[in-house]
């Protein structure tokens, strides 16, 4: 291959530190090589901060372009836009993220004539919280585009199956690809002693965006039950978002407030983890969580939520538990099963590092994404020799 080829991921809707930026975040880093060329083009409500938080996580200026929130609200001039910035940057392969990006994004690949089309999945396919207006809007659109992309990636079987059913994809151009992650070096087979689990003084914990998708609520529902068999246990709570106040309340009204610690901010997951002797994810919806992927690494004991995105991760009873999280009297007694039997607990979480260290990590992902995008071009390039 004489020249790098120039691909372009494409996020039109990103307003949160977290999931999609991440995860473009870390393909732009590990898909820069000797052949490929990777940029950023995403468009948000918050401008400054996500440029600053993107330049800060090793993203060089010139590879990312921010686009106004604004700009998209007159569709054809921001797809005109969108495809002279394709033209002008000699983009080869345009990578999108979720509906919106996909219509946005492929019909400015379309008019600027790029041939190599991907999409990729790790959220809900139709969003819940836009209006019935919107979601006509993308299903309709979505019609035109959804063949021009070559392979759309889901990151879990979950998500695979919406696309489907929602019509969105057919089966043939979806790509299966899971999201990678790198244990730290410190953290690869460690030997960890859970002294307080053996005390039974266990710190039970969860880490998310405090959303309504998440499920805390149903995590601090079961406290009381838990505390019924395990007195010494204490909670925390690491993450912020949009339900924070409600669930301080949530916590205050059942008197908790000694038991339970709400941590906005850390510099570290992974310290904060190596604290938490249980981990538990009782989300109603997941794509492939990554912080269930970062206690696993750590070999946390798990009670997770029996949900798509989830069960592609955790073998019940093998690596973790599964539980209807909403049920709290049954989420309950899976916590307390792990407090009061440690050594199965510990067992479980050296099991849940055998499957991140081996299923789920960066080397696979990125060479995936490669053999992806270079299927289709290497096969045309033999082809036009021939």
């Amino acid at each position: 291959m004489s020249k790098k080829i120039k691909i372009a991921l494409v996020c039109t809707s990103v307003n949160q530190f977290g999931g999609k930026i991440i995860h473009m975040k870390n393909l732009y880093k590990y898909l820069n090589s000797d052949d490929l060329e990777v940029c950023i083009f995403c468009c948000s409500a918050k401008s400054e901060e996500m440029k600053n938080f993107v330049l800060g996580e090793g993203v060089k200026e010139e590879d990312f372009i921010l686009l106004t929130r604004f700009s998209k609200w007159l569709v054809v001039p921001f797809i005109l836009k969108l495809r002279r910035l394709f033209l002008d940057r000699k983009i080869d392969v345009v990578h999108t993220f979720q509906i919106q990006s996909d219509i946005y994004g492929g019909l400015a690949a379309r008019l600027a004539g790029i041939k190599y089309i991907f999409s990729l999945f790790e959220s809900k396919v139709i969003p819940d919280n836009i209006s019935y207006a919107k979601k006509m809007f993308y299903r309709l659109a979505n019609i035109i585009v959804k063949d021009w992309f070559i392979k759309t990636v889901a990151v879990s079987t979950g998500l695979k199956n919406e696309l489907i059913t929602t019509g969105v994809r057919s089966s043939e151009r979806i790509e299966l690809i899971p999201l990678g992650f790198d244990i730290p070096n410190e953290y690869k087979n460690y030997t960890w002693s859970f002294d307080n689990l053996h005390k039974k003084k266990p710190l039970i914990g969860a880490v998310s965006r405090l959303s309504k998708e998440k499920g805390i609520e149903y995590f601090i529902a079961a406290m009381p039950l838990i505390l019924q068999k395990v007195p010494d246990a204490t909670f925390i709570i690491v993450g912020k978002g949009p339900e924070e106040e409600k669930l301080k309340a949530q916590v205050k009204n059942i008197n908790l407030e000694s038991k339970v610690v709400f941590k906005r901010w850390v510099e570290s997951i992974f310290s904060i983890l190596e604290s938490i002797d249980i981990f538990v994810m009782p989300s109603i919806r997941e794509g492939c969580p990554t912080s269930l992927l970062e206690a696993l690494a750590l070999s946390r004991p798990t009670v997770a939520a029996r949900i798509e995105g989830i069960i592609d991760i955790i073998d019940d009873g093998v690596n973790g538990l599964l539980v209807d999280a909403t049920d709290s009297q049954v989420f309950a007694y899976k916590v307390t099963s792990l407090c009061l039997d440690p050594k199965r607990a510990i067992l479980m979480g050296i099991n849940g590092y055998k499957e991140v260290s081996t299923k789920f990590t960066r080397e696979r992902e990125i060479m995936a994404m490669r053999q992806m995008y270079l299927g289709p071009i290497d096969r045309v390039a033999e082809e036009t020799k021939e």
